[in-house]
């Protein structure tokens, strides 16, 4: 069956997002719980972190490596902040959490945090909405040559919401390079065989829903926006509108459109678009399109 595209402009998002009751309380716009940056990569889980919070989240929980836990509680007061190898702090949140996002900065040696994310996930009573990112998705591949499916990894009992968002080396290894990136039919089957939507960055960055005939492409962003972070801004955006949009569908393409929009905003006059400026101007962005009539 022939797929039709749908290209993600401002005409097709404008709509998305829901202006604010006067009586709103933070509690009706979702808890989301970040689970990124080894000592290393601390900054990647701060950027993250600021794209949650910048984008509307009610609450934002970021777990990271405790080296981390001084420069995020400086730059993000907002966020409340857990040393990820405290166990009890993790299940605690994953059981308060609606929205948990996995991956940047993770780091491919930390198999055994890894290990016992996912054994909390597969024991999670409550329908969750998962991003999986960054090395979660490079773990994730390992993973899939001893399972089929990704829910038989992560959910096998109550099927999370699985979102996906590779760049192309990440795809790569996720099909183990079976399925070229620009095979949208074969791309579609694999999104409808694991029953997860994919997120496929590049240019364009494409949207494949399971089950459905639409491919949702996005028209803008630029090369100033070719810089190590904006991948996890992205993921951010993502993981702080599914929790507040009704339906996750709207977030997704709302988040993927309004990250270029931005970006391409920011070029106009610069020169690289630094992700944590892009972030900055979340909130005055989503007011503007909420003008829009």
């Amino acid at each position: 069956m022939a797929q039709e595209k749908k290209p993600l402009n401002l005409s097709a998002i404008k709509h998305l997002i829901p202006e604010r009751a006067s009586d709103a309380y933070k509690n009706l716009f979702g808890h989301v719980l970040i689970i990124a940056g080894n000592e290393a990569m601390g900054g990647a889980a701060q950027m993250a972190g600021m794209a949650v919070v910048n984008s509307g989240t009610g609450l934002t929980t970021i777990a990271t490596d405790k080296v981390n836990l001084p420069a995020i509680h400086t730059v993000l007061p907002e966020a409340m902040i857990i040393d990820w190898t405290d166990k009890s702090a993790i299940e605690n949140m994953i059981d308060k959490a609606d929205v948990i996002l996995i991956g940047p900065g993770f780091g491919m040696d930390n198999k055994g945090l890894w290990l016992y994310l996912k054994c909390l996930l597969k024991q999670s009573q409550r329908q969750l909405k998962i991003i999986l990112d960054a090395d979660a998705l490079n773990l994730l591949a390992y993973d899939l040559k001893h399972k089929a499916t990704v829910h038989e990894i992560v959910s096998p009992n109550i099927h999370h919401q699985i979102i996906l968002t590779p760049h192309i080396g990440e795809w790569r290894r996720l099909t183990d390079g079976r399925i070229a990136n620009g095979d949208q039919v074969s791309v579609q089957a694999w999104v409808d065989q694991q029953n997860v939507t994919l997120v496929l960055k590049g240019a364009p960055t494409e949207i494949y829903f399971p089950n459905q005939n639409i491919i949702w492409q996005n028209t803008l962003g630029n090369p100033g926006m070719a810089i190590g972070g904006m991948g996890d801004t992205l993921a951010g955006m993502i993981a702080g509108l599914v929790g507040q949009v009704t339906e996750s569908h709207d977030a997704i393409k709302f988040a993927v459109f309004l990250h270029s929009y931005i970006g391409d905003k920011l070029y106009e006059d610069q020169y690289i678009v630094l992700p944590s400026r892009l972030s900055e101007e979340i909130p005055r962005a989503m007011k503007e399109i909420v003008k829009i009539k």
